[in-house]
């Protein structure tokens, strides 16, 4: 049996976000999509950045007068660069689906962003827990066969 790499699991379509886009824009993406991570890029599709859904529920954004702001409406006004995570571990589609299981499960990870190589961060996929899930699933069914 061949080994499993991370071009066998990943998403290949990934919403992301584009710098200078607004956090109301990640919350209607993460709403309408049911997803928790969108990765950042720059005008290039070069990986910046991440926000998640985590990220999302911890912040509150005001202008310091919260009985008469509506977080949706400060959320409009501030880019995602403001909130992203800067400092996120890659992945490439070639390594290996278990060291990528490990390092998303010994960090505590909801997803890894897949770029081109450690030396090209452009974007080309994403691999989230719901992938592992699918690729679980898969796995079990050619096993009852």
């Amino acid at each position: 049996m061949s080994r499993s790499t991370v071009a066998h699991i990943m998403s290949r379509n990934v919403e992301s976000l584009k710098i200078g886009e607004s956090i109301a824009l990640a919350r209607d993406i993460m709403g309408l999509g049911r997803i928790r991570h969108l990765p950042v890029v720059d005008g290039e599709g070069y990986l910046v950045g991440l926000v998640t859904h985590r990220l999302l529920l911890s912040a509150w954004l005001g202008h310091g007068r919260p009985a008469s702001e509506k977080p949706h409406e400060i959320d409009e006004e501030v880019p995602v660069e403001m909130m992203m995570d800067k400092r996120i571990k890659t992945v490439t589609p070639s390594t290996p689906a278990e060291l990528a299981a490990r390092i998303m499960e010994e960090n505590k990870y909801g997803c890894l962003p897949v770029v081109e190589s450690e030396d090209d961060q452009k974007l080309v996929g994403i691999l989230t827990e719901a992938d592992f899930v699918r690729f679980a699933r898969r796995y079990f069914e050619s096993e009852a066969r």
